[in-house]
């Protein structure tokens, strides 16, 4: 998502008033006459429902909305009910794909709606005659209802009057027809704050300086809150737009509420999914009183959230997908042949790598341009119309999902597709991009893109990378180390290169491309590890602890860098019994990025399953289990002669488990106990009940 200045007003009095010339999420801005005769349908209309769907190739999601139709400005409609509209992106089970500069709806948003017929293939035929916003986030002007505003990307609309549909009415040569009152705009507007003694106060907020979406608390100090929430809130200035518009945080957000402290987290997928930005902090009390603080709030870095189809918010972490423990890029037949472009993608991609450490490389190129669902990242230009209109670019990342043992959902992200307009006036570099020229510079929106690809949204914070705006000619490619390179070694240190559970294998903080170790009784144990490109690296750090204690680690030893990455340590004195070693990447700023641990045992990995006690004379067997993720075991237990009598799952945590099993109806005799974890372990031990 990206925004570019231009240089140049373009909007009519009675449409609007134009915000500063911008484009929101790398598009350029659109003239309302274009749109208007582009668009074969303009309904004033309420989204009823949003419903996700794979297409024919289980390769993209769609989500189907139903509308309500209240006004037609341009076309025919039949149905005012049964309207269906179409947008790229969505999320069903555990899968979502989530595509930047493209409109998501939710039920009970209106406004107007500039539609043209669905053009993509492979929608199942449950979509039905469906339709799409012409130019997807500026097909669409969305209302404030409690305000009796509107708002779409480059215009704010003072009043929903008369004037407001003339505007648009002038512009489709057709004439307002309201085919079924509004409730929402027939209500009398919410009362607005009156100052006096009962106004609510804000006197202070802290803290001052704040990250969205990682949990952080702000406490809002003042008077006249009342004593509970009720239906009263907290908004923030919307990152997306630039804080043209605000954005509210969600239920499960607010910590506590008093007439005197409000708690609230800071989100980065509030109610609408934008993200909390910078300016001032807006309450509004149960009775619809409203007051603004004073102060203004400085978000610092905005952590992607995505949401499960339950309501539950969670932070997506990286995993390792390929053999360095990283993810790789593939640039697209068409991308590849532009060498310009190509190498300003790579500057871009080697200026993350070298300083948050995220594990990515480019590997081959891939062999088709496509944008879809497929296991392979890819890079790519247009051809035709794949974009929306006026859309330079987008960033589509796709996540997975599962419940692991305690109940808690972990999104992950399994693949990133960019895909960038080959008609822009892009200045691929190496020389920076002119403004004169109209220049937009390729690298700038390279840096930016993959900050997105890395899982920061959004900010109201000029100069830094992730800045929601940039104007024609100006090259931003240094990131900014308080609010890029915090946030994104967040991404990675808190939960990218860490063991998460659901089977994946966690990233490696690059430039490591392997880490392993291996036991041998004669010699100790063996760490072996390699490092490609080395940058972002003073030195290793080798560590090890006893047991099952993963909180208390025992230095062994410093490893300098040297040429060509290949690295050995050796540790002879070994203790018996389970051991965990790790490796730490010491980093030019005196901080270490941990590998997850590695488990070894003494006597093997099968001979570190014990089972006890053995005989076993009561209704409970313990087995000793040394697993190297959370996951689940399946435990089964056959008899002398070989049949399977009884199978139990049980989940686990990494590190030493001691699990129940109950054997309670089995009869005096031998057995033979077998299991199988989630990465495919599987061993089996003997026991007698007595």
């Amino acid at each position: 998502m990206w925004v570019v200045v231009l240089g140049l007003a373009f909007a009519q009095p009675v449409l609007g008033q134009a915000l500063v010339p911008e484009t929101q999420c790398l598009m350029l801005p659109m003239e309302p006459a274009v749109r208007a005769r582009q668009a074969a349908l303009v309904v004033e209309a309420e989204v009823l429902d949003a419903q996700s769907f794979w297409d024919t190739d289980h390769h993209r999601l769609f989500t189907r909305h139903r509308m309500r139709v209240f006004s037609l400005l341009k076309g025919q409609v039949a149905d005012t009910t049964g309207l269906v509209l179409i947008t790229e992106g969505g999320r069903l089970g555990f899968d979502q794909q989530i595509l930047t500069n493209t409109l998501s709806l939710a039920a009970g948003q209106q406004g107007v709606f500039f539609l043209t017929r669905a053009p993509w293939t492979g929608l199942p035929t449950t979509a039905g005659r469906a339709w799409t916003p012409y130019g997807s986030e500026q097909g669409f002007i969305a209302y404030n209802l409690a305000e009796r505003t509107a708002t779409e990307p480059f215009r704010t609309y003072p009043a929903l009057d008369a004037t407001f549909y003339k505007g648009i009415t002038q512009l489709t040569g057709q004439g307002r027809r309201v085919l079924q009152p509004n409730p929402a705009l027939a209500a009398p507007l919410p009362a607005t704050m009156q100052r006096g003694t009962l106004a609510p106060v804000v006197a202070n907020f802290g803290p001052q300086i704040i990250p969205a979406g990682a949990g952080a608390l702000l406490t809002i100090n003042g008077t006249g809150f009342g004593s509970a929430r009720g239906s009263g809130f907290v908004e923030f200035r919307n990152a997306d737009d630039g804080g043209t518009t605000r954005v509210k945080a969600r239920d499960k957000d607010y910590v506590s509420w008093t007439d005197t402290r409000i708690e609230v987290r800071v989100p980065s997928s509030a109610i609408g999914g934008s993200p909390a930005g910078s300016g001032t902090v807006r309450v509004t009390t149960s009775d619809q009183q409203i007051v603004d603080s004073g102060g203004t709030l400085t978000v610092v870095y905005a952590l992607t959230n995505v949401e499960s189809t339950t309501g539950l918010i969670a932070r997506p972490n990286h995993i390792a997908q390929n053999a360095s423990g990283g993810v790789t890029f593939h640039f697209g037949p068409n991308f590849a042949s532009n060498a310009a472009a190509a190498a300003a993608w790579q500057r871009a991609l080697a200026t993350w790598r070298c300083q948050t450490g995220i594990n990515w490389e480019v590997g081959t190129p891939a062999t088709a341009n496509t944008i879809a669902d497929d296991n392979q990242n890819v890079v790519a230009f247009d051809a035709g119309a794949q974009l929306p209109a006026l859309v330079l670019g987008r960033t589509t990342s796709y996540y997975a999902g599962c419940q692991v043992p305690g109940g808690e959902v972990v999104f992950w992200v399994k693949e990133v597709d960019m895909q960038f307009d080959d008609g822009a006036n892009f200045q691929f570099g190496p020389a920076f991009a002119i403004g004169a020229l109209g220049q937009i510079d390729f690298e700038t929106v390279a840096v930016h893109e993959l900050g997105h690809a890395h899982q920061l949204g959004h900010l109201i914070l000029p100069g830094a990378v992730m800045h929601y705006s940039i104007a024609r000619g100006q090259n931003t490619r240094t990131l900014s180390s308080s609010s890029d390179i915090a946030g994104g070694r967040q991404v990675l240190r808190v939960r990218s290169f860490k063991s998460l559970g659901c089977s994946n294998q966690p990233m490696l903080p690059a430039p490591l491309t392997s880490f392993s170790a291996k036991y041998e009784k004669a010699t100790g144990v063996t760490l072996t590890w390699t490092t490609r490109d080395e940058c972002f690296l003073n030195n290793f750090v080798v560590e090890r602890s006893v047991g099952s204690d993963t909180t208390s680690w025992k230095r062994l030893g410093v490893v300098a860098t040297r040429p060509g990455g290949q690295y050995q340590f050796f540790d002879a004195q070994v203790p018996g019994g389970l051991l965990y070693y790790r490796l730490r990447l010491t980093r030019p700023d005196g901080s270490l990025d941990n590998v997850a641990p590695t488990l070894l045992s003494t006597e093997g990995t099968s001979a570190a399953v014990v089972v006890f006690p053995n005989p076993a004379t009561e209704d409970q067997l313990q087995v000793q289990y040394p697993a190297t993720l959370e996951g689940t075991v399946v435990f089964r237990f056959y008899d002398s002669v070989g049949r399977r009598i009884r199978t139990t799952s049980i989940a686990t945590v990494a590190g030493l488990n001691i699990l129940p099993l109950n054997i309670a109806g089995l009869r005096p005799g031998f057995y033979v106990l077998r299991w199988r974890d989630a990465q495919g372990n599987t061993g089996s031990r003997k026991f007698v009940r007595q």
